[in-house]
């Protein structure tokens, strides 16, 4: 195995740890000693890779940008086909955004204090800003293969986004069981494909 490929296995298996570390306590108590003891390595492995603690945050939202968008595009290339009617792709879109991010418990926490750290953080911030005008940018291409207007088409995807993250993050502050949360996703996306014709 060649040496980059080992330096990128190893910066995944950090990220991965900050990722763990995240999921038992907040960010600013999760010390690099906490981060390397999940990833399995020496503390002092973490400054080769890394500068500190936000340069992995940084680049943990890198991988998540990068991560979801492959598995978004090859989800859609597997479901859709250039004969899929727009309420079929929009639909395929739903399934998607619903079982891999806006239902996801662990992830929505997760961000829930990364948009906290953002608040304060001018880098973190300008990351999210790069997370969520991707994430959006991604959904206005599935959508104008459904309505072909690029103005309405940008101003659903910004509404459909700004949606689910409220309900990402209702989950992660309220509780509701997951069918609770399911079934109100699918009233309302259901809403949307009926506006679709």
């Amino acid at each position: 195995m060649g040496r980059k490929i080992v330096q990128e296995e190893r910066r995944l298996q950090i990220i991965e740890a900050l990722y763990a570390c995240l999921l038992k306590k907040p960010f600013k108590e999760t010390s690099i000693k906490d981060i390397a003891r999940a990833a399995g390595v020496n503390h002092g492995v973490l400054h080769y890779y890394f500068t500190g603690k936000e340069e992995i945050l940084l680049t943990f939202l890198d991988h998540v940008i990068l991560k979801y968008k492959t598995d978004f595009y090859e989800y859609m290339a597997a479901h859709t086909t250039a004969e899929s009617t727009p309420r079929q792709v929009v639909s395929q879109m739903f399934n998607f955004v619903n079982h891999r991010i806006t239902l996801d418990r662990r992830l929505s926490r997760i961000f829930v204090e990364i948009w906290e750290i953002g608040l304060y953080d001018k880098k973190v911030r300008s990351k999210l800003r790069t997370v969520y005008e991707e994430w959006i940018e991604a959904a206005r291409e599935v959508i104008m293969r459904a309505v072909k207007n690029e103005t309405l088409a940008r101003r659903m995807s910004v509404s459909l986004v700004a949606f689910l993250e409220g309900m990402a993050m209702l989950s992660v502050i309220l509780e509701p069981t997951q069918a609770e949360s399911a079934e109100t996703l699918a009233a309302f996306q259901k809403r949307i494909i009926d506006m679709l014709g």
